[in-house]
C-alpha cells in the first residue's frame, strides 16, 4: 500500500509539472502572434492569458505539494 501510495504522488508530480509549464509547451503559434500584437496602449488578450496561466500554474503547484507529501508519506511509512 505504501508503494502505491509513493507511485501516485509520482503520478500527480508529473501532471503537476505539466500544469506548471502549460504556458510554454502548448502555446501555438496564433497565440504568440495575438500576445505580441497592441490596440491602443494595451494588449488585452496577453493580460487574460497570462492570467490563465497563472492560475493553471498556481493549480500545478499545490497538486506538487500534494504528490511529494505522499511520496514522502509513502517512503516514511514503509514497512
Amino acid at each position: 500500500m505504501t508503494k502505491t501510495l509513493a507511485l501516485i504522488g509520482l503520478v500527480i508530480n508529473l501532471v503537476a509539472s505539466v500544469m506548471i509549464s502549460y504556458g510554454r509547451i502548448f502555446r501555438s503559434r496564433k497565440t504568440i502572434k495575438k500576445e505580441s500584437e497592441t490596440h491602443h496602449i494595451e494588449n488585452v488578450y496577453e493580460a487574460k492569458h497570462r492570467l490563465l496561466e497563472t492560475r493553471i500554474a498556481q493549480v500545478g503547484a499545490v497538486l506538487l505539494a500534494i504528490g511529494f507529501a505522499m511520496q514522502i508519506w509513502g517512503n516514511l511509512t514503509e514497512g
